[in-house]
């Protein structure tokens, strides 16, 4: 028997303390609130299930055959970003051992929910992933070869390894008896914070949270909530303070506002750089 290669691409353009938990790989077991997916998650991938590995030799290889690919056609390479790794790594042992293949988890999380959920650091305008599987009888020797040439053949893959604009990546290689699971992950760096994002913050409470960004300069916090909402200023003295609204409650997605001069005399540009997701519960003095 041959062995069966399946490819999927996706882009988007945008836009704590851990604890010891048991392992809850199965999509049935697992709770839906943001500490709980994350603790859980961090629970797998340190102590990940039996007849599952990580393979830290496949991911070094993948990534050194992307950085030879995007060299070969006068790209810059990729920095490797080890907080994202999780995210990749995550994806990958979730398809392997739920049994299915697409960027949708069946939790209905997105590349983006799962970088956001698991990089407590990360600020990004860009993020892409690929998804690549093998199984059956094929050889290990030519894994790599063979299902980067597969993604390299796919427009779509094509376009996330050479994408111009990307400056990091992470792969998160998944290995069974009976095949082989690859999550790449792309990202442009734009800033990180200067420490983990906490994953529970209180309405109503200031929050001190200092960045660093690239070529921006970072002028305050602000946050998403609800589906396909408008960044909002979370204003408040000091550009690395923000006050968490005390309505709010459930998931937002932390962001950094960045600004420098327009092309225009006396004009200033603006850009909100998406950062991790943070649970906001009722405060407790309410």
């Amino acid at each position: 028997m041959r062995g069966i290669i399946v490819l999927l691409t996706i882009f988007v353009g945008v836009f704590a303390s851990q604890a010891k938990a048991e392992c809850r790989i199965s999509f049935s077991e697992r709770a839906r609130d943001l500490p709980t997916y994350v603790t859980n998650g961090q629970a797998c991938l340190q102590a990940i299930p039996r007849g599952f590995s990580f393979d830290e030799e496949l991911e070094a290889r993948f990534a050194e055959r992307i950085n030879q690919t995007r060299r070969e056609h006068g790209l810059p390479t990729l920095v490797y970003r080890t907080e994202l790794r999780n995210a990749a790594r995550w994806h990958s042992l979730d398809m392997a051992a739920n049994d299915f293949f697409n960027h949708q988890g069946l939790d209905k999380t997105m590349p983006k929910d799962r970088i956001n959920a698991l990089d407590r650091t990360l600020l990004t305008s860009l993020l892409l992933e690929n998804i690549a599987s093998i199984t059956g009888n094929f050889d290990w020797d030519t894994v790599v070869e063979r299902l980067h040439t597969g993604l390299m053949n796919s427009p779509s893959h094509r376009d996330a390894i050479l994408r111009d604009g990307i400056t990091h990546f992470a792969m998160g290689v998944v290995t069974t008896e009976r095949g082989v699971w690859l999550t790449e992950l792309f990202v442009r760096e734009d800033g990180t914070f200067d420490r983990p994002v906490p994953l529970r913050l209180e309405a109503g409470t200031t929050i001190r949270q200092p960045a660093t960004l690239r070529r921006w300069s970072m002028s305050g916090l602000a946050m998403m909530y609800g589906d396909d909402a408008d960044a909002f200023d979370l204003k408040e003295e000091g550009w690395a303070m923000g006050r968490i609204p005390a309505q709010i409650r459930g998931k937002i997605d932390l962001t950094v506002r960045g600004e420098k001069a327009g092309p225009q005399p006396n004009q200033t540009v603006y850009i909100h750089f998406h950062g991790p997701t943070v649970e906001v519960q009722p405060s407790r003095s309410s």
